[in-house]
């Protein structure tokens, strides 16, 4: 399956977003990319709470979902649509949700972020996720030619039980859609993006939010994707661009059946 991967440095005006976007979709169809994994905050990266809170959307409408809709539907790709803040039961805390849209346009599934970014990163740079976004519960699979799919959100990358979990229902590709934080990313971007790869025995492709943002946050970019043995496949720097990379089944099949640790498990 060819999987294309989209970096870009978000800001708080959705429209804005997603006219840099559209073509980064249509280079990737042309390319062909079957899926596209756009990154957490796709469209919007919000100055402050207000703001998240102004633009969320009820499931199954607005101009977001609608603009998914039309543009996987037009260039006959999937669309994992990294996350947006849609309306839960609290009416001040929005899920994070990342929308999976098929080639046909239609809402296949989506995806709640779990764990929420509560941290300190330095003293000068805090994070309290909870206060503004409902945490989901649930775990997401999907299929897509053939091939089963884990869907996770960048800070679920430090939680190797949900990789786990996926590894035991026999996913072949994890696909993590970040915002990642530049001083964090640059300690343990690839180092857990590997580390998730090998233990596990399967692809992971992450795509992340790069630059320096409206809102005085700076994140750290290099979107990739990396192979089971743990190698690069291909990889971005600190640019916006569209990164376009073949997941092959059957190098998964081979180093599973010469190195099958995910069968020796004890615990």
């Amino acid at each position: 399956m060819k999987l294309g991967l989209i970096q870009i440095c978000g800001s708080n005006n959705v429209e804005h977003n997603l006219n840099k976007i559209e073509p980064l979709l249509r280079q990737a169809a042309e390319q062909g990319a079957q899926l596209v994994l756009l990154p957490e905050n796709f469209a919007l990266m919000p100055n402050h709470s207000a703001e998240k809170l102004a633009n969320q959307e009820r499931q199954g409408q607005g101009k977001v979902q609608a603009w998914l809709s039309r543009v996987s539907a037009e260039l006959n790709i999937w669309i994992v649509a990294g996350s947006f803040p849609i309306q839960s039961d609290d009416i001040k805390r929005p899920y994070a949700r990342c929308l999976i849209y098929n080639s046909q346009g239609q809402l296949d599934s989506y995806y709640d972020k779990i764990h929420l970014f509560d941290v300190a990163v330095s003293e000068q740079e805090q994070y309290l996720e909870s206060a503004d976004t409902q945490a989901g519960e649930q775990p997401q699979i999907i299929e897509v030619a053939g091939l089963k799919i884990g869907i996770s959100i960048c800070y679920d990358l430090r939680f190797p039980e949900l990789y786990r979990y996926f590894q035991s229902q026999g996913v072949e590709l994890a696909l993590v859609p970040s915002a990642f934080t530049y001083k964090t990313g640059q300690a343990h971007w690839e180092l857990l993006l590997k580390t998730r790869a090998v233990e596990n025995l399967f692809f992971v492709a992450a795509a992340n939010q790069t630059g320096i943002h409206a809102n005085g946050r700076q994140t750290y970019g290099h979107s990739l994707a990396i192979d089971p043995w743990g190698k690069v496949l291909a990889s971005l720097e600190a640019e916006e661009g569209l990164l376009v990379v073949n997941i092959e089944q059957s190098k998964l099949a081979t180093i599973r059946r010469r190195f099958p640790a995910h069968l020796h498990r004890k615990i």
